[in-house]
Formats: structure tokens, C-alpha cells, sequence
């Protein structure tokens, strides 16, 4: 029997070192070192102890290998190893390098390329037929997804920039894209006209939310709204090229370098501020409330999601939308910082 562990990844992830994990779990760091390198697997109890210490289940840490292999597209390059979510677009299955280390994975890389990949499936392949992909940077979209699986529907949420999410869309490798570039619908829709010339598009309103600048509590450094921002002193959280956070900062300050850590995404922004790693980023209001940072709001904006119309009849998609009226839903996302879904599952139709 052939096991494949994933140990060692999921404690890199989390920043813990073999020693620390070794001594949380009561065994030495050569028994552990032994288990990571699988040349020993754990006992029940013992698998149980480290999947507790790493907050994950088992299946996350180890799985029997053989599964079905599969030739899948991606949107970049991925390592052997790397755990992945699958699902079909159009004629194709894609796969996304899975961002949340706890959550289960559909396959893991055999072997990478770019653009495409060899993956071994740890799933039915027939729960990956009824996959939604969904890109966007609201935490709020991953909420929504764990609540779509119903029979072979299901959803999964890819973490992304606006800019990403709308490039992945018009590559074919999601099914929708979620931006949040202005409080103006008609901006949403000339971006989706301009990604997706050609076709008909649907705007599904989520949400609006304010985005602003994040700094520490109480604001010690007295930082403002404006171009001050670009004090020599103040470390600054940039965003990659075409997020909508990034684009507001160089909208604030023109004159910004380019130095100054760069995050992925808005509770990453919160957080390298929260940590003492950078003074100031632009992030959504709900990202500083979850790690009790002080907010200087800035604008308001829609986030609303871009839909090819004509896949508005997938069962999964369907069932998407529909999650954003159900009370639960409702009532759980009320319970989040942040958001505001008065008008939330509004349609806009754009024209070719």
C-alpha cells in the first residue's frame, strides 16, 4: 500500500517548524521526519494528533495513491505535489492551485507545464462535472460556495484580483469573475463588454462594501487619506497590477514607488499591517474589522459578479444565484463585517 503524505506541506503553510509540530504531537523529530518522508506511516491515533495540531482532517494529510490520472488546463505554471481544485469549463477540465491548505483537495500535480498539467484524482470524477469556478477576491464568495453543493452541484471559490479574476474569465478557465472597480454599474459594465467582446454578459450583484485605508489601531501614526501616502517613512502594502485595491492606492498617490511588501489579497493587507510588517494598505472595511485594525474609509463600491449569459442554464451556476436569497445565507452573511447585500442578486444583462 502506497501512501501519500502531505505533512510537511501543510506544516510549511503554516509556519511551523518539524521540531514544534514533533514536540505538539509527543513524538520525536526523527519519527516525524520519517513520516513526512513516508518511510513510516502513523498510527490512527497518532494521524489523528497531528491533523488536530495542523487543523485539518486526515484525508487532508494523507491519501492512498493510485487514484485516475488526468491531463487538466491551468492558468499558470504548478509544482509536482501541489494540491489542486478541479472542475469543467466548457470542454475541458481546469484546475487552481488550491489557496486554503485545509480545505480537501480534488487531485494532486503529477507533473506541471504551463498552462496545462498531469493530475492524479483523489475524488469521483463525477462530482468535478458539476463544478462552478468562481474568481474573485470577496471572502464572501467562498461562503456562498460551501453552500451551493446540492446533488452534483457544487462551487468552488478561486482567490483573485479583479483584474485576475476577468483575465481567468475571458481565458476560458472560470466560470465567472467577480470586480469590484467602482460604485458605478455602468463601469462594471463596460469592463465586462471589453473583457468578453462578442458575447452577452450578466452582472450578478453580491454586494457593496467600502474600501479605505487599513493602519494600526487608534491610527498612532496619524496617517490621511491622500497623497502623504507617499512619505518616505510610511511602508506601504501594495497589490499586484490590476487589482482594484492597487489601482485606488495609485489613484490616491501618483507619485508612489515601488517598494513595500505586496499581498495577495485584502485580509493579507490586514494582516501584514496587523503584524507590524507594513503601516498602511488599502483593503475593504470587513478585512480591518476581522483582525481589529482602525479603517479611514475612502469610496464605496459594487461587487458584482461577471456571468457569459448563455451559462446562466448550468445547474451549479443556477443554484449559485439562487443561495444569494435563502435566509441562511442571508442571515450568515449579515453576521459578516462589512458587507452590504440590500441589493444583493440584482441582474444586469450587457449586450454583445
Amino acid at each position: 500500500m502506497v501512501v501519500r503524505c502531505s505533512v510537511r506541506r501543510r506544516r510549511a503553510a503554516l509556519g511551523l517548524s518539524q521540531g514544534a509540530l514533533a514536540e505538539r504531537v509527543g513524538v520525536s523529530r526523527q519519527a516525524l521526519s520519517a513520516i513526512e518522508a513516508g518511510r513510516q506511516i502513523p498510527s490512527t491515533a497518532l494521524a489523528l494528533q497531528i491533523a488536530r495540531a495542523l487543523a485539518c482532517s486526515v484525508d487532508d494529510l494523507f491519501q492512498l495513491a493510485g487514484g485516475a490520472e488526468l491531463h487538466v488546463r491551468t492558468a499558470g505554471s504548478l509544482a509536482r505535489g501541489e494540491r489542486v481544485v478541479v472542475g469543467r469549463v466548457g470542454e475541458g477540465l481546469v484546475a487552481h492551485r488550491l489557496a486554503d491548505p485545509s480545505r480537501a483537495a480534488d487531485a494532486v500535480v503529477l507533473e506541471g507545464g504551463e498552462g496545462g498539467a498531469r493530475v492524479e484524482l483523489l475524488t469521483d470524477r463525477r462530482a468535478l462535472e458539476g463544478r462552478m469556478l468562481v474568481a474573485g477576491c470577496a471572502p464572501l464568495l467562498g461562503v456562498l460556495a460551501d453552500r451551493v453543493a446540492h446533488g452534483e452541484s457544487s462551487a468552488a471559490w478561486i482567490g483573485a484580483s479583479s483584474g485576475e479574476a476577468l483575465s481567468l474569465l475571458e481565458r476560458g478557465l472560470v466560470h465567472a469573475a467577480g470586480i469590484h472597480w467602482s460604485d458605478d454599474v455602468d463601469a462594471h459594465v463596460l469592463a465586462a463588454r471589453e473583457a468578453l467582446r462578442g458575447q452577452r454578459v450578466t452582472l450578478v450583484h453580491l454586494a457593496r462594501w467600502t474600501q479605505g485605508l487599513v493602519v494600526a489601531p487608534s491610527n498612532p501614526l496619524g496617517i490621511r487619506v491622500g497623497p502623504e501616502l507617499a512619505r518616505s517613512e510610511l511602508r506601504v502594502v501594495r497589490r499586484a497590477e490590476g487589482a482594484a485595491a492597487q489601482r485606488l492606492l495609485e489613484g490616491l498617490c501618483p507619485d508612489m514607488g515601488t517598494a513595500g511588501p505586496v499581498a495577495a489579497d485584502h485580509r493579507e493587507v490586514a494582516r501584514l499591517v496587523r503584524w507590524g510588517v507594513a503601516d498602511v494598505g488599502v483593503a475593504i472595511e470587513g478585512a480591518a474589522v476581522a483582525e481589529a485594525l482602525s479603517f479611514l474609509p475612502i469610496t464605496e463600491e459594487r461587487f458584482d459578479l461577471v456571468v457569459p449569459t448563455d451559462r446562466l442554464e448550468l445547474p451549479s451556476l443556477g443554484r449559485f444565484i439562487d443561495t444569494l436569497a435563502q435566509p441562511v445565507f442571508r442571515a450568515e452573511a449579515n453576521g459578516l463585517p462589512g458587507y452590504d447585500l440590500s441589493s444583493s442578486g440584482e441582474l444586469t444583462s450587457v449586450e454583445a
